[in-house]
């Protein structure tokens, strides 16, 4: 330690400072004047000079000890590091000293304050967050809930868990490998445990051990499916040392939004290093939509599989339950199909940029664990140009002035069962992949073209074809749900009987509300949710925040027949890996509370819903998802500073 400190003193810039300045003064002194005073001069100045660099060093030698147990954390570690290079010791913060911030409760606001005697105070953020403001969940249950005032301490040694009523050995391996997630999660929180943790440290909050029991009541199918009941209930109960947990739903999806909830009521205590929950919990909780999705267009510009990946865990921690893989565009068809090969062939931009089926069914396996359906939309074969021109009957030129197409390159629809035998090939490989066979999305190229040769103009007659062989390739039954984008000829044109087999996903060409044909069909909201406005300009222009989102009830304003939910959708037309987390991520997040909760008295965004997504921003981050702040990392820590400034 000696030496290092020797070799750290003679290194300081202090130190080399007033060594200069000596120096200079000695050199000044010896060297000015008349002769015969330059001797003497000389002699008196080294003396003073030796004298003062003497007691400097004295000083700081006798200060040493106390200079290495109060200087930074930071300064130690290199200190110790320049003695021993090879050294790797950790040096733990002083915890000897008295905690200098804490938090105060004021008007169900977190304030951090020095510590006060008259008023009730707590050493971390998360204790004074969940008995100030309560667990800050996203998206908030819209059921019953009860929150204790007691705060435990929770310890990851010897924790049981167990299945009860599991219908099928399906959804038990599904149960398995959720609760396998579920652990890993607390392990991240169990990393930075042991980093503000001191092993020797005890802290003043009851621990308690932890016993999971998770029961699926009846449906025997894991998948997400339009019938699906994912309403679950959680219920915390304390007895002795152990705190037993029960997720109880009538299907897996509703146990796994249970699992998700549980996450979010386990926080790292700042002030121990210890996990913290409270020790009386209660949720009853249902969504308020049951279609609820993300739409991504990786068409345009390809995005890689892991970067999907990331989004459906994302998707996940919204309790998002649809991906919606827009997989194709105009000119590109990037998805590799084993009876139709010259489609990504011809549609490909590179032999590199392609989804095989190895791919797609990695993104469905992992959506399915997290209760979330992949539904693949192709725009086949409609606007698209170049992935179908090996198919001559299907292809038209470019555009001159026998016919107008809706985009340069395109193709004619004739009613030639070739076409029909391609589509049906497609839907099929589409069907097997995904494994969504409730739920199909149609697109809108085929059915919103006009005039391209001889396109027919009875609209009913080819949706007839197109449901037909639909229900062909889904091995002779109906989707429930067959879905198409909304253009308003389009939709005049389709009789009553079409109605109400047919679900119209709505995008930000907002629609009259007057338009009496609209109010017959199942609708899917994307109106305002277009998370790529300002980057197409052709559809919107301005930037929408995810206050606007989250604010926007496109239904108050529109009947209609039935809501089927709603869909927030990603162009990828400037979007790429570099920016895409950013682009979705809160906004996406504030319309997976919209879709959730609906809650009525939080219509727009008030405190406490920037407190809670700014708690679930903090969560992804930990997931890995790159995550845009809503407001500086200040805001975080001294929420009432800035909350106050929100309106109630």
């Amino acid at each position: 330690m000696a030496r290092g400190f020797q070799d750290k003193l003679l290194n300081t810039k202090g130190f080399n400072v007033l060594f200069s300045v000596t120096f200079k003064l000695f050199r000044n002194s010896c060297h000015s004047g008349p002769e015969e005073h330059r001797n003497s001069k000389c002699k008196l100045y080294c003396a003073l000079a030796g004298m003062i660099l003497l007691a400097i060093l004295i000083v700081l030698l006798c200060s040493m000890p106390l200079w290495d147990r109060s200087m930074p954390e930071e300064t130690l570690n290199e200190v110790k590091t320049t003695d021993s290079l090879k050294s790797k010791r950790l040096v733990k913060q002083n915890r000897s000293s008295a905690v200098e911030w804490q938090w105060q409760c004021r008007n169900h606001f977190c304030l951090k304050t020095h510590a006060y005697t008259n008023v009730t105070m707590y050493s971390s953020l998360s204790r004074c967050t969940l008995l100030c403001m309560g667990p800050q969940l996203w998206p908030y249950p819209i059921g019953y809930t009860h929150f204790g005032k007691t705060i435990i301490a929770l310890t990851m040694t010897n924790l049981e868990y167990k299945f009860q009523s599991v219908p099928s050995e399906v959804v038990h391996h599904y149960l398995a490998e959720a609760f396998k997630l579920f652990l890993k999660g607390l392990s991240r929180l169990e990393k930075m445990h042991k980093k503000y943790k001191n092993e020797t440290e005890e802290t003043d909050l009851p621990i308690k051990r932890i016993s999971v029991q998770m029961e699926v009541e009846t449906d025997p199918d894991p998948r997400i499916r339009l019938n699906t009941e994912e309403a679950y209930m959680l219920k915390f109960e304390t007895v002795g040392s152990r705190v037993n947990i029960k997720v109880t739903s009538a299907s897996f999806c509703g146990v796994r939004h249970g699992l998700e909830t549980l996450s979010q009521l386990i926080l790292l205590d700042q002030a121990s290093g210890y996990l913290i929950t409270l020790s009386e919990i209660t949720i009853k909780d249902a969504p308020s939509y049951r279609y609820r999705g993300l739409m991504l267009d990786t068409g345009r510009n390809y995005i890689p599989v892991s970067d999907i990946m990331r989004t459906i865990d994302a998707m996940a921690s919204c309790k998002l339950n649809t991906f919606h893989w827009r997989i194709s565009s105009d000119t590109s068809f990037p998805l590799q199909l084993a009876k139709l090969p010259l489609l990504f062939e011809y549609g490909a931009y590179d032999r590199k940029m392609v989804y095989t089926k190895a791919n797609v069914q990695a993104v469905v396996r992992k959506a399915g664990l997290r209760g979330i359906r992949v539904l693949i939309e192709v725009t086949a074969p409609g606007p698209v140009g170049r992935p179908w021109s090996w198919l001559p009957e299907a292809t038209c030129p470019r555009k001159t002035d026998n016919y107008t197409c809706d985009n340069i390159l395109c193709t004619r629809l004739l009613m030639e069962s070739s076409v029909f035998d391609k589509l049906q090939i497609l839907y099929s490989e589409i069907l097997e992949m995904t494994g969504v066979d409730d739920i199909f999305h149609l697109s809108d190229g085929m059915f919103s073209m006009t005039n391209c040769y001889q396109l027919i103009n009875d609209r009913d007659g080819f949706l007839d074809k197109t449901l037909e062989r639909l229900k062909m390739a889904n091995k002779g039954f109906s989707p429930k749900l067959p879905i198409i984008w909304y253009t308003p000829h389009l939709m005049k044109d389709y009789e009553a009987k079409t109605w109400e087999r047919l679900g119209v996903q709505l995008n930000d060409l907002d629609p009259n509300p007057g338009e009496h044909y609209l109010g017959k069909f199942r609708v899917i909201h994307s109106t305002k949710w277009d998370l790529s406005c300002e980057m197409r300009k052709q559809r919107c222009i301005k930037y929408r925040t995810w206050q606007e989102m989250y604010a926007w009830k496109s239904w108050r304003n529109v009947e209609v027949f039935t809501i089927e939910g709603g869909e927030a959708v990603l162009w990828t037309d400037l979007v790429s890996s570099g920016n895409l987390d950013n682009l979705l991520w809160p906004r996406a997040a504030a319309v997976a509370e919209r879709l959730w909760s609906d809650m009525v008295a939080n219509s727009s965004a008030n405190r406490f819903v920037y407190m809670r997504l700014d708690t679930h921003r903090w969560r992804m981050l930990l997931r890995g998802i790159k995550v845009q702040p809503i407001w500086p990392a200040w805001c975080s820590l001294n929420p009432s500073a800035c909350l106050g400034k929100i309106h109630k």
